[in-house]
């Protein structure tokens, strides 16, 4: 299993996607992908960052993403996470 990444990673990684540079969509979905596979779920993480509507501040939802119990993707259904998912790979 992919190591996890520290708070302080994590946090860096979100105000990346949170205030983007110049970054092409590629860029941003790369970011994004790392962000949920530092995660110890990066499928919920991935829901936090993208469609959860509770307001937080990037320190609440980085700790929020941490607190989540460990879920290996091979665990993960094809429902919730399509095959050819980068995170498939990327956090394995």
């Amino acid at each position: 299993m992919k190591e996890k990444l520290t708070k302080e990673k994590l946090l860096e990684l979100l105000d990346r996607l949170m205030h983007p540079k110049a970054m092409s969509e590629k860029e941003g979905d790369d970011v994004l992908n790392a962000f949920c596979a530092g995660c110890p779920d990066p499928v919920q993480a991935r829901w936090l960052v993208v469609e959860c509507v509770d307001p937080m501040t990037d320190e609440e939802l980085v700790e929020r993403a941490m607190a989540m119990p460990m879920r290996r993707m091979a665990e993960v259904p094809i429902a919730e996470l399509p095959a050819g998912h980068p995170l498939r790979t990327l956090a394995s």
